[in-house]
Formats: C-alpha cells, structure tokens, sequence
C-alpha cells in the first residue's frame, strides 16, 4: 500500500513561524528552532524513503527555501540553507487549520492509497514513529498522535472524512477529543499513537528539552538548540 506524508509548513523565518515562542525566545530564535525540527525531519524523510509533500502557508516556494538572513552561532550554521531538492511543495489551501489539512489530504489521496499529515514543527517525530503510524494504517481507518496538549500532531488517513476537519475548535485543547467524537460517529477504527510534546510556548521548550535530554533524541539539533537557548536565558 503507498503511503505519502503530507507536512503542513509555515515560513521559516524570523516574525512569520512560532508566534507564541517568540514572545519569550525572541523572533530569530523562534525561527531558528523551526529550521531545526524542519533540518531533523528532512533527514528523517531522507533516510527512510518515503515520498513527502511540502504543504506552505504563509509565503512563498522561494521564500521557504530562502537563506536565514541573520548571523546565527558557530554550531548552528547548517541552519543557513536547508535542502529540500528532492521534496514536492504545494500551497496550502483553505479558510482555518482544518480545511487547509482537509484540501492537502484530498490532493494527496489522489497519488498516495494512505497518508501521514504531520507538522514541521515537531520535535521527536523519527522513523520508528513514523513506521509505526504506517503500521497501524494499514490495520484501521484512522491514526492520531496525541499532543500533551489536548491536539494532536499526527494524523494518518486511507480516504477522505471532511467531518473530521469540520466543526473542530482548533488550537482549543479540545481538539483530540472532538476529532475522536466525529471518528466515533463515522465508525472509523482509530488508533492512537503515544503522546508527544507540542512546541508553542517557552514552558513547551523547557518541558520537552527536560524529558529528552536522557533519551535518544538528545542527539537532534531540535534539542541542541533548544538547550542553547534554555542555557543563554539562564545567563541573562
């Protein structure tokens, strides 16, 4: 069975990702950890194999793969450019979150007989998670990740439910909840992955770098970078 991912993007750069983690972490530094959850996941992809669809809101293809015009640390200069030549781009169509996820899963579906609609912008998403939501596709009607903070940041689909994008209050912490009551009234066999920390607000970062730091995903340069700023906030 083909399976495609769909990630959904804003534009990585400073004042247009991470509104709500620039209010702590300032502008540039917000932007730099999207490129670093962005710069993790195009080696996941790469290395794994599977075809993926590039789905920008926000801004141009030219503007997404733009240079980072700003002077940023020694360690973290692989952040300048990030290479995403052998991925597809698409517009983001759509009124709210979920017409915009709804319009990329309709487009998809037409090349791919599954997909896995994920964000850009989230830490620890690798190859065994990813398998795994494959895995469970091929066995139910719909996939969901969880996120701590009642959404959630994957979601894998064989066909198109539009009630499943319709009706939602998103970025409400409610989402997860009113996405499995509309599953429940379709009668979709759903399984949920394990839950994973969303990245929108300072405390977000200090959570997810604390329980990570012991685990494998410390060698992520999310979580390098994220240690950085978590390090130079503690000085200042």
């Amino acid at each position: 069975m083909s399976t495609g991912v769909i990630v959904m993007s804003k534009i990585p750069l400073p004042g247009r990702s991470k509104s709500r983690l620039q209010e702590k972490a300032g502008a540039q530094e917000a932007a730099l950890f999207h490129r670093a959850c962005l710069y993790d996941l195009q080696a996941v992809l790469r290395n794994w194999g599977m075809p993926a669809r590039i789905y920008i809101a926000g801004g141009s293809n030219e503007e997404f793969r733009s240079s980072f015009p700003q002077a940023m640390p020694e360690e973290f200069t692989c952040l300048v450019e990030l290479d995403w030549s052998d991925f597809a781009f698409y517009r983001q169509h759509g009124g709210d979150l979920g017409e915009r996820m709804l319009c990329a899963v309709q487009e998809s579906l037409t090349e791919f007989q599954q997909v896995i609609l994920i964000g850009s912008d989230i830490p620890g998403i690798d190859r065994n998670l990813l398998e795994q939501a494959c895995a469970e596709l091929r066995q139910h009607d719909l996939v969901l990740g969880p996120a701590l903070d009642g959404g959630y940041y994957l979601i894998g689909l064989k066909s198109v439910n539009p009630l499943l994008f319709r009706d939602i209050d998103w970025g409400s912490g409610q989402v997860l909840e009113q996405t499995l009551q509309a599953a429940r009234r379709l009668r979709l066999q759903t399984a949920l992955l394990s839950k994973m920390q969303d990245i929108d607000r300072w405390q977000d970062l200090k959570a997810w770098a604390g329980r990570t730091g012991d685990s494998r995903g410390k060698s992520t340069l999310a979580w390098r970078y994220a240690n950085y700023l978590l390090k130079r906030a503690e000085v200042r």
